[in-house]
Formats: C-alpha cells, sequence, structure tokens
C-alpha cells in the first residue's frame, strides 16, 4: 500500500538509444549478467584455480564437526550431540542440517563447487530485483546490486568463515523486497511470498541479522502507518498488515526445525535470559558491556566514505573497538547518491529507508549512544540478545545501497515535458551538483582539517608499547628514559603511517567523487548519452569498492582443498593420543584437556581428533562453563583442580610442563609438547554404593574440588533418591563395561550384586537424553553436579542412553507441514490464474470462433 511515484517523468533511456530498444527482459538479462561475471571474476580462484574461502570460523566449526560427520558417513543418520566438544553438548548450533526441503535447498546445492559466488550472486540479484520493483530501472538496480554486493563487509565475512551471517544477509533483499510488495498488493498471495523470504532468511541460522531487518521493517512501517493515516488509506493499510502478520507467523512455523530445538537448547546455555535462571540451568542475560564491546565509533562512521580513515585490519586499526577485520565501506558516490535521493526524491519508500538508515546507524554506535541503545538494552524485545553493534552497519550498507539506486534514477530519469523550458539549465543539473559538492566538501575537508579531528592513536596505545617493551625486557620500567624514547618513535611512526592512509584514501574518494559527478552533469547537458553516464557511474564505483576488497580478501584467504579440514593441523601428540584411543577400544573411553595452545576453551582444533573437555563455541551450557569457572578453575591461572579432571574422565593432558599428580607418556621432539597421563581418572561409567544430598551448587562445587571427595566412591545429588544404593565393599561385585559408543547412543553392561547406582562421565542434559534398562526407560539422575546416572538393580543388565529430543521430530513435522502449504498455496494462487488466461480463455476463445463459423454457413 505504499504511495506512489509522484515523479511522472519518462523513463531513464531516450528511445533512441541502443540500450532503449532492448526489450526489459534482454535489459535484465544483460544486467543479471554482468553481476555474475563481475562475482565470478571477482572470486575467480574458486573457477579457475579450484579454490574456496574457509576461514578461521569455518575451521573451528569443522573441528568441532568432525565427529559428526563420520557419524553420518557411517550410519547415513544425524547425529544431534556433539561428544568432543567441552565434554559433549547439543549439535543444534554446530552441525544441525535442516530436514525440510525449499528454495534455499536448491541454491545450496551449488555450494560445493561455486562457494561463494552462487551467494554473491544471489545477494546482488536480490538487491536488484527490489530496486526494480520499486524504479523500473534498470541501471539503478544495477548500481544497488554491486554498491551493497561488494561493500566491504562482505568480503570480511567472508575471509573472517561468518558464512551464517553471510548467507542471511544474500537473502535479506529479498525479505525486503517481499515486504514491500505486501504493502503494495495486500493479499493472501503477499502474505506467503513474505513467509517463504522470511522463512529462507531464517534457515541460514543466523537470527541476528534476521532481527535487524525485521527492525527496519518494523521502523518502515511507522513510516507507511504515518502515510495510511494521513491519507486516509487505513483501510488498505490495516490489510496489508494483516497478511505481513500471517506471513510472519507461518515463517516461523516453517522454520520450527531447526529452531524450536535451538530455543530448547537456549534455556540450558550461557545465553538464556535471566527469567530461566533455575538451579543453575541457564544463564543471566548479556551484560551491557559485553554487548556493547564492538560498538563503532562516532568519528569511526567517516570508514563509509573513507576506507582507512580509522586504518585497516589487525595492527593497523586505531579506533574504538578491541579489534576489527576491517572497515564498513560504501564509498563516497554511493553516498552521495544516497543523500540525492533523500533530498529530492519525496516518496515514503524513500523516507523509510532513510530514517532506518538512521536509526541503524544509532544502533551501531552502541555505547556512544548510550542514550539511545541503554533504552533498547533494557526495554526492547530481544535486543540484548546480540552483540557487536556494528553488525548493525551491515544493514545501513543496504539501505544505502538501495538509497543510492533511487539517487541514480533521479539523475538519469529525464525532465518532464512541462518543466522544460527553451534556453533554461536542466532542472535536475543543480540537485546532482549540490549533492556531489557537498559529498566532495566534506571529504575535502575531513582531509584539510585531519589533524584537528582526528589524534590518530588507539585508546591506550602507549601503554600497550610500554608492556610489550617490558615484555622483552623484564627489568626496565616504564619511567625509564629509553622505554619512554623508544614509545613516542614508535606512536610517532604508527601516527605517520594512518595520516598517510587517511590522506590516500580521502584523495582517492575525492577522485571517484568528481568523476562520478561529472558523467552525471554531462548527460544532464546532452552530452552523453544517458546509459552512457549511468554504466560509468556503475563502473566507479565497481572499481572503486573492488580495489578496497582486495584488501581484505586477497589470494592468502583462499584455500586449495573443498574440505576445511585440510587446514587443520595434526601434530604428534595428535597420533600419540588417537593410538591410545585405539587401543583403548576406541571413543567413549577417555577425554583430554589441551593446554598446550593456550586457553583451552578457545580452541576447537582438538575436537576434530579427540573427545576434550574445551573446545571453542559462543553458546557453552551453562551448567558446563559452571564447572569450568567453579571447578576445574582453570581460569585463575593455577593447575586446574584434580578431581574436576578425574570427574570428567580426563585420562591425557596436552602441556608444555608436568602437572602434579601426572605421569610424562610422550614427548614431542620438535616442539617439546608433553603428554601427560592422569592415572585417577575415573572410567566412563562407573558403580558407586554411597550418595549425600548436597542441593545447594556453591556446596556441591566446593565439595567436588575438595581433596577429601573421592568420585569413585560418592555421588553428590540435589535431592534424594527414591531407591537405596548399597555401599561398595572389598567382596562386593560391581562391574560396567562399554559396548558401543556413538554420538547418538551409548550401551554398557553392567554388573552388580546388590543396587548401586551408575555414574555416567556424560554431560547432563534433560532435554533429550533418555535412559533403556533393558528396553525399559528409567530416569535419569543428576550427579556431581553436571554428570548423568542411573539406579541399577542387582543382577546383570544392559543400559541404553539415547540422545532422541522430541523437539526435533516435532519440529520437522511442524516445519513440513507449513512449508508445505506455504509452498502449495503461492503455486496455486499464482499458477491457476496463468492456467485460466493460457487454457481456458484459448478454449472459449476456439468455442467462439467455432459458431461464428456455424452461423456463417
Amino acid at each position: 500500500m505504499a504511495s506512489r511515484s509522484r515523479d511522472l517523468s519518462p523513463r531513464t533511456q531516450s528511445a533512441d538509444t541502443w540500450w532503449a530498444r532492448l526489450s526489459p527482459p534482454a535489459r535484465h538479462a544483460a544486467c543479471l549478467g554482468l553481476l555474475l561475471l563481475v562475482a565470478a571474476a571477482f572470486y575467480s580462484p574458486v573457477l579457475l584455480e579450484g579454490k574456496t574461502i574457509h576461514g578461521g570460523d569455518v575451521v573451528s566449526w569443522r573441528a568441532n564437526a568432525e565427529a559428526l560427520i563420520d557419524y553420518q558417513e557411517q550410519t547415513g543418520e544425524r547425529a544431534l550431540w556433539a561428544p568432543n566438544v567441552f565434554s559433549g553438548m547439543p549439535a543444534y548450533l554446530i552441525n544441525y542440517g535442516i530436514v525440510v526441503p525449499q528454495l534455499d535447498t536448491l541454491v545450496n546445492s551449488l555450494r560445493g563447487a561455486l562457494w561463494p559466488i552462487e551467494h554473491v550472486f544471489l545477494l546482488m540479484a536480490g538487491v536488484y530485483f527490489l530496486i526494480i520493483y520499486l524504479r523500473r530501472d534498470s541501471l539503478a538496480g544495477l548500481l544497488g546490486a554491486v554498491g551493497f554486493g561488494f561493500t566491504t563487509y562482505i568480503p570480511i565475512l567472508l575471509a573472517a568463515g561468518h558464512q551464517t551471517k553471510f548467507v542471511a544477509l544474500a537473502y535479506a533483499p529479498f525479505v525486503v523486497l517481499a515486504f514491500v510488495y505486501a504493502l503494495r498488493n495486500p493479499s493472501l498471495l503477499a502474505g506467503l511470498l513474505f513467509a517463504a523470504a522470511l522463512s529462507l532468511q531464517l534457515r541460514a541460522k543466523h537470527p541476528q541479522i534476521t532481527y535487524y531487518v525485521m527492525m527496519v521493517l518494523f521502523l518502515w512501517w511507522i513510516v507507511e502507518l504515518i502515510g495510511a493515516v494521513r491519507e486516509d488509506a487505513a483501510t488498505p493499510f490495516a490489510k496489508s498488515t494483516g497478511w505481513l502478520a500471517l506471513g510472519t507467523g507461518l515463517a516461523l512455523l516453517m522454520v520450527a526445525q531447526p529452531y524450536l530445538a535451538t530455543y530448547q537448547y537456549k534455556q540450558f546455555s550461557t545465553r538464556a535470559s535471566e527469567a530461566a535462571t533455575a538451579g543453575a540451568q541457564g544463564g543471566g542475560a548479556m551484560a551491557w558491556d559485553y554487548a556493547m564491546r564492538w560498538s563503532q565509533g562516532i568519528k569511526e562512521i567517516v570508514t563509509l566514505v573513507i576506507a582507512d580513515a580509522f586504518g585497516g585490519a589487525g595492527q593497523t586499526y586505531w579506533g574504538p573497538k578491541p579489534f576489527t577485520a576491517g572497515p564498513h565501506y560504501v564509498g563516497g558516490v554511493m553516498a552521495a547518491l544516497a543523500g540525492l535521493a533523500l533530498w529530492q526524491v519525496r516518496r515514503r519508500v524513500v523516507w523509510g529507508l532513510g530514517a532506518a538508515a538512521g536509526i541503524t546507524m544509532l544502533f551501531a554506535f552502541g555505547r556512544h549512544a548510550e542514550w539511545l541503545n541503554r533504552l533498547m538494552f533494557n526495554y526492547f524485545p530481544f535486543f540484548d540478545a546480540f552483540r557487536a553493534p556494528e553488525t548493525w552497519l551491515s544493514i545501513t550498507a543496504l539501505l544505502l545501497a538501495v538509497l543510492a539506486g533511487f539517487g541514480l534514477d533521479y539523475a538519469l530519469r529525464r525532465e518532464p515535458a512541462r518543466g522544460r523550458r527553451k534556453n533554461r539549465p536542466d532542472s535536475r543539473q543543480r540537485p546532482i551538483l549540490i549533492a556531489f559538492a557537498v559529498a566532495f566538501g566534506a571529504v575535502a575537508l575531513l582531509w584539510m582539517v585531519r589533524d584537528t579531528v582526528f589524534d590518530f592513536e588507539k585508546p591506550n596505545e602507549e601503554q600497550r608499547i610500554v608492556q610489550a617493551i617490558q615484555r622483552q625486557n623484564p627489568n626496565l620500567s616504564a619511567q625509564n628514559r629509553r622505554v619512554q624514547q623508544a614509545v613516542r618513535q614508535e606512536i610517532q611512526r604508527r601516527k605517520d603511517q594512518r595520516r598517510t592512509d587517511f590522506t590516500t584514501d580521502a584523495q582517492r574518494t575525492l577522485f571517484f567523487l568528481f568523476v562520478a559527478g561529472g558523467a552525471l552533469v554531462l548527460y544532464r547537458r546532452e552530452t552523453i548519452q544517458p546509459w552512457v553516464a549511468g554504466f560509468i557511474v556503475v563502473g566507479l564505483v565497481t572499481v572503486d569498492l573492488w580495489g578496497v576488497d582486495q584488501r581484505y580478501l586477497g589470494s592468502d584467504q583462499y584455500s586449495s582443498g573443498q574440505d576445511a579440514a585440510q587446514e587443520i593441523p595434526t601434530y604428534a601428540f595428535d597420533r600419540f593420543i588417537k593410538q591410545q584411543r585405539e587401543g583403548a577400544g576406541g571413543p567413549g573411553h577417555f577425554r583430554v584437556l589441551s593446554l598446550a595452545e593456550g586457553n583451552p576453551t578457545n580452541t576447537a582444533r582438538p575436537s576434530y581428533h579427540y573427545q576434550q573437555i574445551g573446545g571453542y563455541h559462543g553458546a557453552k551450557l551453562q551448567r558446563y562453563q559452571d564447572y569450568l569457572d567453579h571447578i576445574l578453575q582453570i581460569s585463575r591461572g593455577g593447575p586446574p583442580n584434580e578431581n574436576a579432571l578425574d570427574l570428567m574422565n580426563t585420562r591425557y593432558i596436552v602441556a608444555r610442563q608436568q602437572l602434579p599428580g601426572t605421569e610424562v607418556v610422550h614427548r614431542s621432539q620438535q616442539s617439546g609438547v608433553l603428554v601427560l597421563q592422569n592415572p585417577d581418572a575415573v572410567p566412563r561409567a562407573f558403580l558407586v554404593g554411597q550418595t549425600d544430598v548436597v542441593p545447594d551448587p556453591q556446596a556441591t562445587w566446593q565439595r567436588i574440588r575438595s581433596s577429601d571427595f573421592d568420585p569413585r566412591q560418592t555421588a553428590l545429588l540435589p535431592e534424594a533418591l527414591d531407591r537405596p544404593v548399597t555401599p561398595i565393599d572389598s567382596a562386593s561385585t560391581a562391574t560396567v563395561k562399554l559396548e558401543r559408543y556413538t554420538p547418538a547412543e551409548i550401551e554398557w553392561t553392567v554388573q552388580t550384586d546388590a543396587p548401586r547406582l551408575l555414574v555416567a562421565s556424560e554431560v547432563y542434559y534433560p532435554a533429550g537424553w533418555n535412559a533403556y534398562l533393558d528396553g525399559e526407560p528409567v530416569p535419569i539422575h543428576r550427579v556431581n553436579y553436571l554428570l548423568r546416572s542411573v539406579h541399577i538393580p542387582e543382577g546383570e543388565h544392559r543400559l541404553v542412553m539415547r540422545f532422541e529430543p522430541a523437539v526435533d521430530r516435532i519440529g520437522t513435522w511442524v516445519a513440513g507441514v507449513a512449508t508445505a502449504l506455504d509452498y502449495g498455496g503461492i503455486l496455486w494462487l499464482a499458477g491457476v490464474p496463468y492456467i485460466r488466461r493460457r487454457f481456458f480463455n484459448a478454449e472459449s476463445g476456439s468455442e467462439d470462433e467455432a459458431r461464428s463459423g456455424t452461423a456463417d454457413d
């Protein structure tokens, strides 16, 4: 129901140009072909050399998912539990494949050979179609597509391995397109199309981007609401809103798998809300300081038009964020055209896009705009669920790209005949000149007064340099004259380099602004054809963004193999531990603590090789985080607690020095890394005959840490068992034998001469793990704060634990039904009218002709 254009001028192209003589399908085909060509050229190593882009996060994911992938290859079944990461955790956020097929299934089938070209093209095609729908201008669509497809954030995401975020951004333009279509065409079909688009983006499994897009649509909806009230058009607007609400609800049902399981897991994870924290079940809401850590500096927003205004990546960056992989850059030409659209194109769609662009920019400032973001963080739903506010700028870049398309359409559109007067200058020439002059002047002014506005020094940089010098020379104090002189020289060197980078990129932006603005003015003066001016602007933007993008996605970011596993190193100690695992009978007989590679909770590499008590993941189980913080206590700088190691079946420790109570069983000749054996590690499952009830978590942690506690003899329970257990003495017989261990199922043979409690050194997770004793279901009790236990009666028994979460089955069923309804409805509503026109009208015409012929006869 969006307002119609007030600009009724002729189309961009003159009727006598070759471009205008092309049919619309031919122009669209040419533009889409150019976009595909540009994407393939930029990512040419994929096609020409068979390389791909993995990134650090993809390599970490591959390490975490190894056990799951192996199981699926061997059995053909999905595994929903990841045993190699943090002693075991649900695989929903590691390798949880989507079962119900949708349109993205077809796109994903191309990922093996073409990644990321197919999704880059999809992203640009989405922007192109969005602008075509809004303005019917192919050159404007081409500009917006290139402007967003090559904004620096896209290659930076790919280089870092943030694939789900990138895929979510690729579907963002289609969600916006479906939204505006529903506003203009309130109907069931529009609601179903919005549901399809939104579900595709949600299936990318990066809800942060979806949340940001929905926030933009909400802001746009408010602008449309105001316009509808003012124009007395509330009824059609209400219909559009109703269909959008229906589409949103249906989309959520279409992604019940995987999101139902993910939501359930969140309640037990470190990302849970405070309302879910019962008995240490979940963690607290994300803290303000943590959530706002990657806030875009207010001055740093200048990187949108001067790429390296605050340095590039790594050590060259001097902005207020802890670090960054590169700037958010859209280019001066895109910014100038977006400003031109906001100034001259008086349409609600532009106002909605502009308002959303401004507010998302304020959200990106995070803690630097606390007056707004603190309010949103405290009161707006789900705003506190996501960190790194600078991510908002990825959506700002999309909005600026669409606005720039509007600006180019305005600049190239011929003036209405009633507005042209003989011997009078073109009325659109002046706004174009002003828009580009303002952008040119702003960049030039920043360049000239750079030392007044910017200090080119990173916060606390002097202190960090002093610390670096002292690490190399521990006997030197910070007040030492030589230290002070060295610090001043280093800071001056860095500042000089940063000024040079700033100047180079400012001059670069000025050049592109001058040429692009000049091309548009030449067209307005009827010196060149409109299509020539349009392609010049598109070409300049492509060259501009291409050049900056290559700084952050060069040849060194490409990998020669398609499988990220090839980038996971295997060391001598890995081979030794794997030999010990095979000698013990395979996976499930022991775990490993890896200390040789730094913080064991920040490294995923060992998970590729064996089960470890550490790992790398952004959403651990809260109960396991408590184990790391309060029982293992490895973050406090001392050695890990011995009982904590024993409790988790930690037989081997990889370290650079020997720890108390361990034996050196392997030493790597080249690196000197040691493999230490912990002789006191409990078996993966064992029987105890004594239980103590300790309901308080803190008291449980303290008891486990105590040297008086023996996990082989006593189990700590939060509440009493309803069945007795018998103590174990020298005359007792109690054995447990591991028969089968997979990510989906564990099987033991248990023999005991009296009722006992079997303690499994497996992480307790009540939402999916079920136990069966001799085929009959039995309850799983939580023991020793984070482990599982089952009461075993006297005799010989077969105990099986299976991970079979009902939420996965329910989610798959709901998603399948909802998807069938949505896609079936779209096919019916879109297909039936076509069939009627194509066949029934033709038959009717034939009958009329037959009747006419009969009458004539």
